[in-house]
């Protein structure tokens, strides 16, 4: 990458994305084999950005598409007589770039999917009233509404007791990473599974079905296609909302080397959110992740209850659980209850040490700020709708 100050008529121009022409100018402070961060500011034309690196602003063309808010990590390979600044691991930084865009979008709007999902009746209807082709069956609608019931705990999933292991697999949370394993599975020769249905190949199919019927408009009438339209909005809301969470659950392995769920909960009149962290505490001898022993934190808004705080942590199968609510009466009714969940707990296995309930205040505030420093603390993000 060559460089050169805002004011300079030199010419920068950016040949690829690892080879940059070099300019004869020089900027202070900078050291071969240094690694610094440039950061994209700004776009001036089709090929032209302004850019920053240790407080000073350059001008580069580029043939390369760059983003505003990227940030290159680049290594100085010479400072005289030229100055050449090489760029490192390429495919990171474009999956960080990719990343980083997706959990932009989801700190937007972080409750996204519960939403949507909550809209799921009128979506319904509308696919229901569209003459689709045969490729595009009432059999796979129906494996939608039962891929949205299967993820949403309610009177009817929450006697599941692998909900949450299979809430992972059917909302599609590690599709890229199955496809992944069974693309290497099947270039090494060996046997591969059948892929899982899941809601995101689901609304992806859909999506691909949808875009076919609205390249010939004039085949259908205004209202069907109003009603594609509006179907189409909801599936591409849906996907951006669930790269957003794969985006967090990225970050959250980086952080922590655990997982974010936000499960749909329908257990009062409107559909509400459990925000759950789980954080496993050892690693076998193959260092892989052992959840046996796990901290969990779950952030609840429920209907009759309100804000309620979870902090537990599983020990070999012992439970120690903290509850935290903002009112005296939410307190005694937990408190009763904590008998009740013990036995709970102990149909399926565990057993529990202690479970203690206090009154706090401000729960909201704690969440936004749990996740803040769980999930963005180490991240560097650029808002540009702030």
């Amino acid at each position: 990458m060559a460089v050169l100050p805002l004011n300079s008529n030199i010419p920068v121009t950016i040949k690829t994305i690892s080879e940059f022409v070099k300019t004869s100018l020089s900027l202070p402070n900078l050291v071969p084999g240094e690694t610094l961060t440039v950061s994209v500011i700004e776009k001036q034309s089709s090929n032209q950005y302004l850019m920053a690196m240790k407080d000073v602003s350059i001008m580069a063309k580029s043939d390369i598409p760059l983003t505003v808010g990227e940030k290159l990590q680049v290594k100085v390979q010479s400072v005289q007589p030229q100055i050449v600044l090489n760029v490192m691991d390429v495919q990171k930084q474009m999956t960080d770039a990719k990343v980083n865009e997706k959990l932009l979008q989801w700190r937007m709007n972080p409750d996204a999917l519960t939403q949507l999902l909550s809209k799921i009746d009128e979506f319904s209807v509308n696919f229901k009233s569209v003459d689709w082709p045969q490729s595009t069956s009432r059999g796979k609608m129906d494996v939608l509404i039962k891929l949205i019931n299967d993820i949403t705990l309610s009177s009817q999933t929450k006697t599941n007791p692998l909900f949450v292991k299979d809430f992972v697999s059917r909302i599609g949370l590690l599709l890229e990473s199955d496809l992944g394993k069974m693309a290497s599975l099947a270039a090494k020769g060996g046997t591969t599974a059948i892929l899982a249905e899941n809601l995101k190949t689901s609304l992806l199919k859909l999506s691909a079905a949808i875009t076919d019927m609205l390249q010939e408009p004039a085949k259908m009438d205004g209202q069907v296609t109003s009603k594609l339209m509006n179907l189409s909005s909801f599936t591409s809301e849906a996907l951006k909302a669930l790269e957003g969470r794969q985006a967090v659950n990225i970050i959250y392995q980086q952080n922590e080397s655990g997982l974010y769920l936000q499960i749909p909960l329908a257990l009062g009149e409107a559909l509400r959110q459990a925000d759950i962290f789980i954080t496993p505490d050892d690693k076998n001898a193959a260092g892989a992740k052992k959840y046996s022993s796990c901290s969990v934190v779950i952030f609840l808004d429920l209907d009759y209850l309100g804000e309620i705080y979870i902090d537990a942590s599983v020990r070999e199968g012992r439970i120690r659980c903290l509850i935290k609510c903002e009112s005296d009466e939410v307190k005694e009714l937990l408190a009763s209850s904590a008998d009740q969940l013990k036995e709970a707990l102990g149909g399926i296995g565990y057993g529990v040490e202690q479970i203690d309930c206090l009154k706090v205040s401000e729960l909201k505030l704690k969440k936004t700020e749990y996740i803040e420093q769980q999930l963005l603390g180490s991240v560097d993000l650029v808002n540009h709708f702030a």
